[in-house]
């Protein structure tokens, strides 16, 4: 297909993704500058142009594609807006009671002192996505543009400059051939493109990629997976967050549970399964599924309704995987920037402040007219000497403690972590990207080669083509699989030998199946699901041969998480 005629449009300053780093940043480069222009008024100083401010978010509406992280510590929004209790933050409770449970097969024992990174009085219990919306509404009240429904799929460059992205063609058929409805992408030029996509985020994959960006040590992540249900009124509990692990599993992989009580009965719960993990038939989905068999949730969830699903991954490496925060003409923030703080699993806050340095770095920018790394570094200086720092330093060695043992975590280093402000027994551990953990079936004991048989029983626990249906996915069936698999004969031999096709077992969304081939007789071929897939990115960070890409799919598509 011949190159197209593109529309491009030109910005000051661009935002990818409309999270909450995003719009924190957009929102606070606004005000600061109205705030800097008026002081300067006064004192007869030549005020800086009010930038032309855009932020696009492939989501069909913000707020849609925001699934977790919704006990949020209010510290980075109350810098943001002192007053945003009174502006309407959509707060649903106030924590009031954390507790720290741990879960076997057939016993509920409470920790009787919640660890400190679990302590979460005073918090703030909402919908991220409902936070989100309100967010991008202050946002537009500030005079800040936002294009939902257009998906960033390539970032553009003038030699190694970063000059913004080209959003994704739409109206292409599964053949490439173009239909009735095609409109190609639009080309976005900006002084400085800000990155907030989120976890694994597609243009900021190829900006860390180009202008090898990498943190000190790879990315490494695990997949949560959300389910929000309705509760009998008397098992409601305002104000009540859990956090637990299901022991023994515990001792060997460390997955956790949360839980939180939301409005109208409601609660969140969810499950967080580790990726680097030996088992090729790691199954974050299925783990869930068997939490909720635990005494406690039995009976929490008897007489519930479930009302909706999702998954999502998080970025676990903290801050020895931070990547470098900056290049010419680009800033990277939020999930994809690795600001997530695994030890508290929080990372609203994280986000938000990035956003607002970033803002702050911005107004620098535009006073000189200089979009180089010499002035975006500046990002990272205030980094460093902002509290969001210190707490990663705090909790940089967590994830490395749980790659050497989760046993040698909970017993030995954990401790040692909280006195010494981080640093454990050593000094900075080396961590491995998630999916170089999976081992060949033949390197497991001959009792963990197969997957686990269990039975759904449509109650409690449900299949993963069942709970699709409750996340609000939707995608056009007629275009290209968003997902693309670079070589579709490693899955049908030599992943199928090796590993048992896998990615049948990580994607929570049961996108990826293998089928019998007409063309082969006795063999098998993958087909992909394209329609199935909830925007988690499992398949692009687990799959053995990094032959998975995730790329944006039309548009305003993919899962609703509007009630999440």
């Amino acid at each position: 297909m011949s190159e197209p005629e593109r529309e491009s449009m030109e910005v000051d300053v661009l935002y990818v993704g409309a999270g909450p780093a995003n719009l924190a940043s957009a929102y606070h480069l606004s005000k600061q500058i109205e705030a800097r222009n008026a002081l300067a008024e006064k004192e007869g100083q030549a005020p800086i142009e009010p930038p032309v401010i855009l932020v696009i978010e492939k989501a069909a509406a913000a707020g849609d594609h925001q699934l977790s992280g919704a006990v949020v510590n209010p510290k980075a929004i109350a810098e943001l807006m002192p007053d945003f209790v009174e502006q309407g933050f959509p707060t649903e409770h106030i924590v009031t009671d954390s507790q720290f449970v741990i879960f076997t097969r057939k016993r509920t024992i409470k920790a009787p002192i919640c660890p400190p990174q679990f302590q979460k009085k005073g918090y703030h219990v909402v919908s991220l996505s409902n936070v989100v919306r309100w967010m991008a509404e202050k946002c537009e009240e500030a005079g800040i543009e936002i294009y939902p429904g257009f998906a960033a799929a390539q970032v553009l460059t003038d030699g190694d400059r970063v000059i913004g992205v080209r959003t994704g063609d739409m109206g292409i058929d599964k053949n490439g051939e173009k239909k009735p409805t095609y409109q190609p992408g639009m080309d976005i030029i900006a002084k400085v493109t800000v990155l907030g996509e989120g976890v694994r985020g597609s243009v900021t994959k190829q900006v860390i990629d180009r202008f090898g960006l990498e943190g000190q040590n790879p990315q490494t992540y695990e997949t949560g997976i959300k389910e929000i249900w309705r509760i009998k009124p008397e098992k409601h509990k305002p104000g009540r967050v859990i956090h637990g692990s299901l022991f023994p599993d515990a001792l060997t992989e460390m997955g956790g549970m949360f839980l939180y009580d939301m409005k109208d009965n409601l609660v969140s719960f969810g499950y967080v399964s580790p990726l680097a993990v030996k088992s090729p038939h790691n199954d974050p989905h299925l783990n869930t599924q068997r939490f909720k068999t635990t005494p406690f949730m039995r009976d929490l969830l008897d007489g519930a309704e479930l009302i909706r699903y999702g998954a999502k991954c998080i970025p676990t490496g903290a801050l020895f995987a931070q990547p470098k925060l900056y290049h010419d003409g680009v800033l990277l923030l939020g999930d994809g920037a690795s600001m997530l703080n695994i030890m508290k699993l929080a990372g609203v806050h994280m986000a938000m402040k990035s956003g607002m340095l970033a803002a702050e770095t911005i107004i620098e920018a535009l006073a000189k007219d200089d979009f180089t790394a010499a002035t975006l570094g500046g990002y990272a200086e205030r980094y460093r000497a902002s509290w969001a720092y210190q707490e990663h330093l705090e909790g940089r060695n967590f994830t490395g403690s749980v790659e050497i043992s989760p046993l040698f975590l909970m017993a030995v280093n954990a401790p040692l972590m909280m006195i010494s402000k981080g640093r454990g027994l050593i000094k900075a551990i080396k961590t491995h990207a998630s999916h170089t953990a999976m081992k060949k079936l033949w390197e497991l004991p001959e009792t963990e080669r197969h997957r686990e048989d269990f039975e759904f029983d449509g109650k409690l626990t449900f299949s993963k083509e069942h709970l699709v249906g409750f996340s609000g996915t939707q995608h056009e069936a007629d275009q290209p699989p968003h997902l693309k698999v670079a070589d579709t004969d490693i899955c049908s031999t030599i992943c199928a030998r090796d590993y048992g096709n896998p990615c049948e077992s990580f994607c929570p969304a049961a996108v990826y199946e293998m089928v019998d081939d007409p063309d082969n007789a006795g063999a098998k071929k993958l087909f992909i699901h394209h329609e199935n897939c909830v925007h988690c990115k499992t398949c692009d960070i687990a799959d053995p041969y990094q032959i998975i890409t995730w790329t944006p799919p039309e548009g305003g598509e993919g899962p609703d998480y509007t009630q999440m």
